[in-house]
């Protein structure tokens, strides 16, 4: 499986707002809460998320349970949070997921996979209303993420696959071509442009990244 989108050990990834004037990548049409202060953690939270993150593999279980008691510890200590959501999409449990990509974003209002994988969450669950939203702010994220560093490739990927998402094709082209202008090498940029060129099963346009 090919992953896009890193948030934890997750990636990420609709039906296109008809009328539309301008494009979502221009204009999503919400604005983020300011960015967080930078804050220290519970040395003990971070100790019981790490120990979290290695039984992944041997016990789910208990890694699970690690991860709650890492945000009882330290109830903002967000990785905690992301590696939860995580590990519960992996279990198709997006209900429960939800309410950690909720609190996650709380904590990180400016965390686009946050809101990427929230959005994956309320698509699976039928809620495609609200996935679109979710994924518009993900899309300012990215953009707030630009402003910053404008031609990170990573960035400009990923704000195609929204874009792509959302039904808008012909913009996602755009934006992967443009990596490629800059960075002809990508193969991961290569991996996008043929995938979305692909047809998607059963119309699944979130199959590019989870399938």
């Amino acid at each position: 499986m090919t992953k896009l989108v890193h948030f934890g050990s997750i990636l990420f990834a609709v039906t296109c707002l008809s009328g539309c004037s301008s494009s979502l990548l221009d204009d999503p049409g919400v604005s983020l809460p300011p960015a967080e202060p930078a804050q220290t953690y519970s040395t003990k939270a971070v100790a019981l998320n790490e120990k979290a993150n290695e039984l992944l593999a041997i016990d789910v279980a208990q890694a699970a349970d690690l991860y709650d008691q890492a945000i009882k510890e330290d109830p903002n200590f967000y990785p905690a949070y992301c590696n939860k959501a995580t590990l519960l999409v992996d279990q198709d449990s997006f209900s429960d997921a939800i309410t950690y990509f909720r609190r996650l974003a709380a904590l990180r209002p400016q965390m686009a996979e946050c809101y990427v994988g929230w959005a994956y969450c309320l698509n699976r669950t039928g809620e495609k209303r609200k996935a679109r939203q979710r994924l518009r702010f993900a899309i300012a994220a990215y953009n707030e993420r630009l402003r910053q560093q404008p031609n990170d490739p990573m960035t400009l990927m990923n704000r195609a696959v929204a874009a792509y998402v959302a039904g808008e094709t012909e913009t996602a082209f755009k934006e992967v071509e443009r990596v490629l202008t800059s960075h002809p090498d990508s193969k991961m940029a290569k991996y996008l442009l043929e995938a979305m060129r692909a047809p998607q099963k059963k119309n699944n346009r979130w199959a590019i990244i989870f399938d």
